[in-house]
């Protein structure tokens, strides 16, 4: 399973709630509905492992999901994938260890992204990561994901945001 850790806005540190992934459906729904650059050309669902840096979202809901909501980024959205990374390990590192590279590298990497320091932020961090089982289907991926402050939808792009 692929997991989705949110992350909420904490005065000195980073806290996580998580909420499990299941993307190794039988039946994949694909890929969202994209144009030749690749970006999502109207609201569609895709797979989660089709998420990819750029792409917007609605909140997954439930514990086991196994598709998301691509949308648009103009149009009003949950989520942003800002960042994304290859584990590098022959076998997997185990749920905390992924947990925490992901947890540093999505931190940096916000930063980056929007332009201040996450601990300084009124955004959200949240992330996807792989599971023992996800790692077994070549999942190596870490997907993180921001969102508006206290949870709000945004519309357009948090890049640059410097909130």
């Amino acid at each position: 399973m692929l997991h989705l850790l949110r992350s909420i806005q904490a005065a000195a540190a980073l806290c996580a709630v998580a909420l499990a992934l299941g993307g190794c459906s039988l039946i994949s729904s694909g890929d969202a509905k994209r144009d030749q650059s690749g970006r999502p050309t109207e609201t569609s669902v895709a797979d989660a492992f089709k998420v990819k840096v750029g792409d917007c979202m609605a909140e997954p809901s439930g514990s086991e999901i196994r598709d998301v909501s691509i949308i648009p980024c103009e149009q009003s959205h949950d989520l942003e994938a800002y960042a994304a990374k290859k584990l590098v390990a022959d076998s997997y590192p185990g749920q905390s260890e992924v947990e925490s590279q992901s947890e540093e590298y999505c931190a940096t990497e916000f930063a980056t992204f929007v332009g201040v320091e996450y601990n300084e932020s009124t955004l959200e961090l949240t992330y996807l990561y792989p599971t023992s089982q996800t790692w077994k289907q070549n999942d190596r991926e870490i997907v993180c994901l921001i969102g508006g402050a206290s949870g709000a939808a945004t519309t357009g792009s948090l890049k640059g945001a410097a909130k």
